[in-house]
């Protein structure tokens, strides 16, 4: 009888997998080269794949640049747009550790970036950097007022967006204001 090691289908997916990744990565980098060498190679290589669209040639650069982790070129996960626009570092961050989300009871969770929900993921990633947890609470906060003020207008109350007391503004909704609002307002004001 002999030992033989026989390698399981999980072990040798995951084997193929990493390599498959890893070699990804490197055809990134060999475009990024090949197009810094010589910009004009840029359509050699996309009459070569002319299925790869422009958005994903754009992807493979940034990859290529190491301006996006190369396990976002593929993602479609609700976080992975937010998590592209962030710098390098914060992707690599919340890709191999996952981002701390804070619950509406006050607990905190590591969540994968993949498991986030829609919801979840505008309280933890703004337009250019991740929430920590005093401003994921404040966001919270926010989206309590704005749901408040939602529900009445949907109910057909009518909502006050701005509350002049006294001397005071208080500003209830993101709201804008014209120039005879201001005007109004500072003259109720006093």
């Amino acid at each position: 009888m002999k030992n033989e090691m026989v390698k399981s289908p999980v072990s040798e997916f995951k084997s193929a997998w990493i390599n498959g990744m890893q070699e990804i990565l490197k055809a990134c980098k060999i475009y990024v080269a090949a197009i810094d060498e010589n910009p004009e190679v840029k359509q050699e290589f996309q009459e070569a794949f002319p299925k790869i669209s422009d958005c994903a040639w754009a992807r493979i650069e940034r990859v290529g640049r190491e301006q996006m982790h190369y396990l976002l070129l593929c993602d479609s996960s609700p976080a992975a747009d937010k998590i592209r626009k962030l710098p390098y570092s914060e992707q690599k961050q919340i890709l191999e550790g996952g981002i701390e989300v804070l619950t509406s009871t006050g607990d905190r969770l590591k969540i994968k970036a993949e498991n986030l929900t829609r919801e979840q993921v505008k309280q933890v990633i703004a337009s250019d950097h991740i929430r920590d947890v005093a401003a994921q609470k404040a966001y919270i906060e926010s989206q309590k007022t704005v749901d408040k003020i939602c529900h009445a207008r949907a109910t057909g109350k009518p909502v006050d967006n701005w509350v002049v007391t006294g001397r005071t503004l208080r500003v209830n909704a993101p709201t804008s204001f014209s120039r005879q609002q201001l005007l109004n307002i500072l003259q109720d004001m006093g």
